[in-house]
């Protein structure tokens, strides 16, 4: 999401909570914010393996060097690939 739409959607919401008169709604969402607020931010590069965390690094240093390939270029070089 844009920075600039954050304080818009935060507008619609309070807007929307405002006019809620259901206190189990109210309590849900209250309780999933909390949730939400409370859980530890997570690197998904924490779940993978040592091994899987120096290919990482290893991809993320090739790519700094440029030695990528575009995405026109994978297509051709597997084209070729699977007619052999």
């Amino acid at each position: 999401m844009k920075p600039e739409n954050i304080q818009e959607l935060k507008e619609k919401l309070y807007l929307q909570v405002d006019q809620l008169q259901d206190a189990t709604v109210l309590h849900m969402l209250q309780e999933s914010i909390t949730a939400y607020s409370s859980a530890p931010v997570k690197d998904i590069t924490d779940e993978l393996t040592e091994g899987q965390q120096e290919r990482l690094q290893q991809s993320i240093q090739q790519a700094e060097e440029g030695k990528t390939f575009t995405h026109e270029e994978v297509k051709r070089i597997t084209r070729k690939w699977l007619s052999q």
